[in-house]
């Protein structure tokens, strides 16, 4: 385990402040107790940490940090140009590649065709020297790793959509968003208050978004609570047909009085069966990338993009690859957007 400025300072009895300042040389700290730290510090092992160092030192300098490597953006989708056709994604390339930039790091895109084995991919990634690699959403149905060798590589992956590989991931608190947009909702009047989604996208994410909901309903004791609509839909004539009667039925069955809706779909739908947006209907969209809607959950995307790229970076410092023992889940914090398409009725 990593010797810390803490555990330094409670050996030695004084401050943490006072423990970085004598690693430092500080003229602040007297000379004997500088010497008494640091030996403390070399007796415990200490080591700075190599990431957080280079960290401040790009701080300090004002300066992008010098060449440390390549980051490979993983991108095996059946039709690769789909990926960044999402702003959520795009936003995630932004502000990873912002985040490489800025601490040495390259990010390059890497497709990998369907038809390359994935040894091939491997030894591609190899010849191109990468260390890490980000891996961003993938549909469960389209994408397959099959005999990779994650161990190669430190990882780092975008939400919960690709079980494998376990690694370590950063992602939006979905489940946070949505009780914060339905108190949000709420507290601008509106008392019928219904979610339409995914089922599929949905149980890929844990049911963060369905648990929300339930979660918010009983928080804000709401009468009558209306179930959520919770649906695939296919993008074909039958499958489209089918979604928009589900969709009029449950309008008319639970009579909602605003929507928090997470496909891009929807909106169009509603109008085509007569609803206006805000007069009829007030809609509130669950991400504002890419459902066209201008109130709803700001999911802080490009943050997100620049948290995986750090913390992939520090993974690459400390040297770990593969699929850690024990992963872990950073969750970043959404805020509330309004618009016009959700306005305040009181």
């Amino acid at each position: 385990m990593r010797v810390t400025l803490k555990d330094i300072a409670t050996k030695v009895g004084v401050s943490k402040v006072a423990v970085s300042m004598a690693l430092r040389d500080s003229p602040r700290i007297s000379q004997t107790l500088c010497e008494t730290i640091k030996r403390v510090a070399g007796e415990m092992g200490y080591a700075p940490d190599p990431f957080l160092k280079r960290l401040a030192e790009y701080r300090h300098a004002g300066v992008t940090s010098k060449f440390q490597g390549v980051i490979a953006w993983l991108n095996h989708w059946d039709k690769p140009e789909r990926l960044r056709g999402y702003q959520a994604f795009e936003q995630y390339w932004r502000g990873a590649k912002l985040a490489s930039k800025q601490l040495g790091y390259r990010l390059e895109e890497f497709i990998w065709p369907a038809d390359c084995p994935a040894k091939r991919a491997e030894q591609m990634l190899l010849d191109r020297h990468v260390l890490g690699l980000l891996i961003p959403p993938h549909g469960v149905m389209e994408v397959e790793w099959a005999d990779f060798d994650w161990s190669k590589f430190s990882l780092m992956r975008f939400g919960m959509s690709v079980p494998i590989p376990d690694s370590n991931l950063v992602t939006s608190d979905h489940q946070r968003a949505v009780v914060m947009a339905m108190r949000k909702i709420h507290e601008y009047g509106y008392e019928r208050i219904g979610l339409v989604l995914s089922e599929g996208h949905d149980r890929s994410m844990g049911g963060n978004y369905s648990g929300g909901f339930l979660w918010a309903q009983k928080l804000l004791k709401l009468h009558s609570p209306i179930p959520a609509l919770m649906k695939n839909l296919q993008l074909t004539p039958k499958g489209v047909a089918e979604f928009k009667l589900a969709l009029e039925k449950w309008m008319k069955q639970y009579k909602p009085d605003a929507i928090l809706n997470s496909l891009i779909e929807v909106p169009a739908y509603l109008r085509e069966l007569g609803y206006r947006i805000p007069q009829d209907i007030a809609v509130a969209g669950t991400s504002l990338n890419d459902i066209p809607l201008d109130a709803g959950i700001d999911q802080h995307s490009k943050a997100v993009g620049q948290i995986a790229a750090k913390m992939l970076i520090k993974q690459i410092s400390l040297n770990e690859r593969g699929e850690p023992t024990d992963p872990c889940r950073i969750l970043v914090e959404s805020r509330w957007r309004d618009g016009k398409t959700l306005p305040p009725r009181r």
